[in-house]
């Protein structure tokens, strides 16, 4: 990979608490593989506090909610690689009380942040219900004690809700694909334009690399990971590795493309986002 070279000697890096992100970086937080001049400066926060910092600026790169892509366009590139995918699956619409999506009219239901894929799937497809946001890892509790009537459960706790007494009401992830026939991109990777274009290619391929070199030693980056899993079960993590850390994680497919595209242009429409951002992913310089 080309050596990057910059001024800015440090970046601030963000990525989720969760063990898929875990897992895709691990080779570049234990610097198994270089980001040539830089050196990291590293967070793993919820989904919903690296969304708002991005909006300040503060992260050079980061992983973020699709949904937050259209407030941060004008400051960030769009990168093809470090993106979780659901196929058929993602965010969780999940309830003590209620059965179907028909009985939501009206209901409060916990979201983990407005600016979240889960929170905006929610609002596409059913604007009846009332929302409140809280931290992913407090609306399953927020279900159970009744402060609620439903929550939309992401990261591991999608896997989780089965073990907590709590039974779904939809899958959020599912629906999309029956409404549209795509997956859906529920977490994207930046870098913040103050950065060169070269540069956030050049991250891109370290990115690449990172999920290359976990694959192959997948056993010590599981182990890794595992560290940040919250699973109420054994095998959870792995089995959420799997899905959000895969070949999508590698580079974005054209249907992954179009899918953002579309859930941009639905949102836009019905007004649920300021603006119509473009999507021209940023790709690592070998692909």
């Amino acid at each position: 990979m080309t050596a990057i070279k910059n001024q800015q000697q440090t970046l601030r890096v963000a990525y989720t608490s969760d063990p898929d992100d875990a897992f895709a970086w691990w080779a570049i937080i234990q610097g198994k593989v270089s980001l040539g001049d830089y050196t990291i400066d590293n967070y793993a926060w919820h989904i919903q506090k690296i969304n708002e910092f991005c909006e300040k600026g503060f992260f050079d790169v980061a992983a973020v909610s699709s949904a937050a892509w259209p407030y941060l366009e004008k400051d960030y590139f769009l990168l093809s690689v470090g993106a979780s995918v659901g196929r058929g699956y993602g965010p969780v619409l999940a309830s003590t009380k209620i059965q179907s999506p028909e009985e939501l009219a009206g209901k409060v239901v916990a979201i983990p942040g407005e600016k979240t894929t889960g929170g905006l799937l929610l609002k596409l497809f059913y604007p009846e219900v009332k929302t409140v946001c809280l931290p992913f890892d407090q609306i399953a509790l927020a279900i159970l004690d009744g402060v609620v009537d439903a929550g939309v459960l992401i990261h591991e706790e999608l896997l989780n809700w089965g073990h907590k007494g709590l039974q779904t009401v939809k899958c959020l992830g599912a629906k999309w694909q029956e409404e549209t026939g795509l997956p859906i991109p529920v977490g994207v990777n930046i870098v913040h334009r103050r950065l060169e274009e070269f540069v956030a290619r050049n991250i891109a391929s370290t990115i690449r690399e990172s999920m290359i070199y976990a694959k192959k030693y997948q056993e010590e980056a599981f182990r890794w990971a595992l560290g940040y899993s919250c699973q109420e079960k054994a095998g959870i993590a792995s089995t959420f590795i799997d899905m959000f850390a895969n070949e999508d994680t590698l580079g974005l497919d054209s249907d992954c493309v179009e899918a953002l595209r579309l859930l941009y242009d639905m949102a836009y429409k019905k007004g649920l986002i300021p603006s119509l951002p473009k999507v021209h992913p940023v790709t690592p310089w070998d692909v």
